[in-house]
């Protein structure tokens, strides 16, 4: 699965295709009177639907819907296209992990502050993977600084996450001289510079990992430019040790206690996919999306 989207970022950097004319969407709704509506389902109850659009979000009243058409094991992805001089928006990104069967849970938690590095005073949108994993996505969302995904077990665990981690981030990257710097990147901590972006693999031992592994493609003026100060920051961000404890696991207590946090701050910030706050799958392997409103009853899987 992984290597048809890879295949279809490439195909579609060589040819220089438009991304006006390239906007795939894995979700479409059919209405009693013909018209046709495509995006990513987001919402689906026994009165409405709403479906995430390139232009917005559209709420259909199921009354008049004829057929529904759910691909959530499609092959496509819902976004423009990547500019090879910028980071994918953070939709593409959400769909993509959407698409992978690797991914059995992918939900928002609150950001840790990170208050030194390169990373510092950059405000970002957390994403708890798995039972272990996070995805953190730096500075606007439409247009991120960094994007970087981090491990906090370690043995076999870490290293299957290290395969799908570089896999799922080479995705996004056009040139074939880039993709060799960052498969040359020591998976034991490395940092090295492709045209505007910089490839980083911090180690667990590292101060600011957290005792996590993590590797991240940052252009660092964007990152300079997303840096606020201490007092903005605060807002959007949560010391460490209220998220998880020093084994890296989440505190149980997160999706109740932080629910309030997480919908008036950095999500609001940015403009949240409709009441998206994450998906798992059930034991049948089908995703199930996980919305905020009812997230505080609908636990996914940790």
């Amino acid at each position: 699965m992984k290597k048809i989207i890879l295949n279809l970022f490439f195909l579609s950097f060589s040819l220089g295709i438009s991304s006006a004319t390239n906007r795939l969407s894995p979700d479409y709704v059919i209405m009693k009177d013909g018209t046709r509506y495509e995006g990513l389902i987001i919402k689906n109850d026994a009165k409405e639907l709403i479906l995430q659009q390139s232009l917005g979000e559209r709420t259909i009243d199921k009354a008049s819907v004829e057929r529904i058409n759910d691909a959530d094991k499609s092959m496509v992805y819902f976004a423009d296209l990547v500019d090879p001089d910028k980071a994918p928006p953070w939709r593409m990104m959400v769909q993509d992990l959407r698409c992978n069967d690797r991914i059995k849970s992918f939900f928002q938690i609150p950001a840790t502050r990170i208050n030194k590095g390169y990373l510092r005073n950059v405000p970002y949108l957390s994403f708890h993977v798995n039972a272990y994993g996070e995805m953190n996505i730096y500075g606007n969302p439409e247009d991120p600084a960094c994007v970087e995904l981090g491990m906090y077990a370690r043995g076999e665990q870490l290293e299957k996450f290290q395969e799908l981690a570089r896999n799922f981030l080479a995705g996004y990257i056009s040139s074939r001289s880039a993709l060799r710097t960052f498969y040359s990147l020591n998976l034991k901590g490395d940092e090295k510079r492709a045209g505007k972006f910089i490839f980083k693999i911090m180690p667990p031992t590292e101060p600011n990992a957290f005792g996590g592994w993590w590797i991240s493609i940052y252009d660092p003026l964007r990152l300079q430019r997303a840096r606020i100060s201490d007092r903005e920051y605060e807002k959007f961000t949560l010391p460490s040790y209220q998220i998880r404890k020093k084994d890296g696991t989440l505190h149980k207590h997160l999706d109740l206690k932080d629910h309030a946090f997480l919908t008036t701050s950095m999500m609001d910030w940015s403009g949240k996919l409709a009441g998206f706050y994450g998906f798992y799958r059930d034991g049948d392997n089908e995703l199930k999306v996980v919305p905020f409103a009812s997230s505080a009853q609908e636990k996914p899987a940790h």
